[in-house]
């Protein structure tokens, strides 16, 4: 939900009328439930893979509300000709449904051969768990 609500914030930027506040609010939010999860026993490559999902699926998805376009509903056919989406919504949404279709199907394939993602990555251990003198996390 946070990933999406980034991604309509980034998209609806004009919209807004106090665009510090929101973007800052939202990324104290976003911050501390990546810190929450690494406290041990909470899976934090489920809040990423979540959020990042998320934020892709915001673009592909969500509406884009532009004001003249209600106006131009009730329009004759032939003064409706003008795209209701600008070309960098485009864009989003093209990069968007791209990494979402290559980030499942790399994930399937991984999840359908066994292969551990985390024997490529030396340090990935950390993003879930940080061990203190209170916990330690058992790579297991």
């Amino acid at each position: 939900l946070l990933g999406a609500m980034l991604s309509e914030l980034l998209t609806n930027w004009t919209i807004y009328a106090n665009k510090a506040a929101a973007l800052f609010t939202l990324l104290i939010i976003i911050l501390v439930n990546l810190a929450v999860g690494m406290l041990p026993h909470v899976d934090n490559f489920a809040h990423i893979g979540g959020f990042l999902t998320g934020f892709l699926l915001g673009f592909v998805l969500l509406l884009r509300p532009q004001f003249a376009w209600q106006e131009r509903h009730n329009l004759p056919v032939e003064a409706r000709s003008r795209s209701k989406y600008t070309v960098y919504q485009y864009v989003f949404w093209l990069l968007s449904l791209i990494l979402l279709v290559v980030g499942f199907t790399v994930g399937l394939v991984m999840l359908f051969k066994g292969e551990n993602g985390n024997k490529h990555c030396s340090w990935c251990h950390y993003l879930s768990c940080v061990p203190t003198s209170r916990w330690r996390c058992d790579n297991q």
